[in-house]
């Protein structure tokens, strides 16, 4: 009968001890500073998600004034709509597009203007806060300012009738193709020094044990570039490149101030699109069922794109 109580109380005073040494160490400390900013990114992520899948399988629209909770249950009826709404595809494949293009050019800039500054030069510091500018002003200025640009009379057109004459204006905004140049040019002005930023960082952070013994054996640059510096860099790259994907997917200021998605409808991107369909057509429920179509889409590329950077690393 003894031996019950004696091992209970020697559970009770290893308990107590082991959350004495929790309570008393690191932990609890390193708990107490991270906890309350660690909830309030989960409840800032958490909320707005379940309220936007919640709207997207409901008929609510704030025109009816019905209460979002109390709207109608529709089911998966908004999401059959997205896969047949060609306008939401084509605006899909036009945001694609112009990423595509401004993320490429944003990162061949960015690694040549990163290997340009690794060498020191006089003014380096100075010339690195102009390069670092553009990524500092709200993307309403810069918007407003390449308008200003291409407009008719703008700067542009201006050179180009000096350079070649009267006839050699163009209208920007007329047509399609030009329309979404200069939204493309106007996100490379503003996006490649946060790419430079990146990877000049990296480059920065590179051993130079391997460099130099490529050099002693008589490597070229181009060599020690390709087989030595690119690889290592890799990780860094993946990283800036998915990062600057995943901002530019989200594209609305620029296209909205220059060009309004026109002309038509030829320079929607997809933010501006689900925006209008959500705040302008008073369809929020559609709108929230576009914009968990795309989550879900950037999820599993966003997934795939550090898969394959964790496999790189465990390869290096």
């Amino acid at each position: 009968m003894a031996a019950g109580p004696q091992s209970h109380a020697k559970r009770t005073m290893r308990w107590s001890q082991a959350l004495g040494r929790f309570f008393n160490g690191e932990k609890v400390f390193q708990l107490t500073l991270v906890a309350p900013l660690q909830l309030l990114m989960w409840v800032l992520l958490i909320v707005p998600t379940v309220i936007v899948v919640y709207l997207s399988v409901v008929g609510w629209q704030p025109i009816l004034g019905v209460d979002w909770w109390q709207a109608p249950f529709v089911g998966l009826e908004n999401y059959l709509r997205v896969l047949s709404d060609a306008r939401f595809w084509e605006a899909v494949g036009r945001t694609l597009l112009m990423v595509v293009f401004a993320v490429a050019a944003e990162f061949a800039l960015g690694l040549g203007l990163a290997l340009l500054f690794r060498a020191e030069f006089v003014g380096k510091r100075l010339a690195t806060s102009v390069l670092l500018y553009p990524m500092m002003l709200p993307w309403v200025v810069v918007g407003f300012a390449f308008y200003l640009v291409f407009l008719d009379r703008g700067p542009v057109n201006y050179l180009l009738t000096s350079l070649f004459g009267p006839g050699a204006a163009v209208d920007w905004f007329r047509y399609p193709t030009l329309a979404i140049a200069t939204i493309v040019a106007a996100d490379i002005w503003q996006w490649t020094p946060f790419m430079f930023l990146i990877l000049y960082s990296g480059l920065s952070a590179l051993p130079k044990e391997p460099t130099e013994a490529a050099m002693t054996l008589g490597a070229s640059q181009w060599q020690i570039f390709r087989y030595i510096t690119l690889p290592m860099l890799r990780p860094v790259i993946v990283v800036a490149v998915v990062l600057r994907v995943l901002e530019a997917l989200k594209i609305f200021d620029l296209v909205y101030i220059m060009t309004g998605g026109g002309p038509g409808t030829s320079t929607e991107s997809l933010s501006l699109y689900i925006y209008r369909v959500g705040f302008v057509y008073g369809q929020l429920s559609y709108a929230a069922a576009m914009a968990v179509v795309i989550l879900v889409g950037i999820a599993l590329v966003t997934r795939l794109a550090v898969r394959s950077l964790e496999l790189r690393l465990q390869g290096m």
